[in-house]
């Protein structure tokens, strides 16, 4: 399934943390997803467009790599 914004913004604090505060904070998914979210919603409009360009291009590597995918929640 192809990731959406805000998870690629997730993704990208999550390696921002991992890189400046070592790999033991990185581990607390629930602080980063929590401090992402707060993050995200004092984001500027340029940096939440820019991770919609992003979540674009990753829509359509997907949908080149995966051609037959529909996504089917259980």
């Amino acid at each position: 399934r192809p990731q959406n914004n805000f998870v690629l913004y997730r993704r990208n604090l999550h390696a921002i943390i991992a890189r400046e505060q070592g790999s033991a904070t990185a581990k607390n998914f629930k602080l980063v997803s929590n401090l992402a979210a707060k993050k995200w919603a004092d984001e500027s409009n340029e940096i939440k467009q820019l991770f919609e360009i992003i979540a674009d291009c990753a829509k359509k590597v997907h949908d080149c790599t995966y051609p037959e995918y529909v996504y089917q929640p259980r």
